[in-house]
């Protein structure tokens, strides 16, 4: 098994994502607030407690959004592709395997390594 580094770049890049992060579930936390106190408001016109309601849930899809392109990101960063992970190693030892059984069952000669 092959143990990989990351570089100092990576880490910055992956502290970035990482605050990145955070800052989305403290920007829902608040949004959350915003929503519950609106929620219970009863000296605001209607129209008016459904515009800030609105607005309140469009920002929250916005941090979802921006929530699942942090997560697409690192997915294609750490090589995931439709939830599988790439293991280049097991691929490796796999392909050399079936190499091997193969010059076994046949003169080593035939076939190049």
């Amino acid at each position: 098994m092959t143990v990989t580094k990351l570089s100092d770049e990576e880490r910055t890049a992956e502290a970035i994502l990482a605050k990145a992060e955070a800052h989305c579930a403290e920007m829902l936390d608040d949004l959350e607030a915003v929503r519950l106190y609106y929620k219970d408001k009863t000296d605001l016109p209607e129209a008016e407690l459904k515009r800030v309601l609105a607005n309140v849930q469009k920002s929250v899809q916005t941090v979802f959004d921006e929530r699942r392109r942090l997560d697409e990101f690192r997915k294609r960063q750490l090589g995931i592709v439709n939830e599988y992970a790439l293991d280049f190693d097991a691929v490796r030892s796999e392909v050399g395997g079936r190499l091997d059984r193969i010059r076994a069952a046949r003169d080593a000669g035939q076939i190049p390594q």
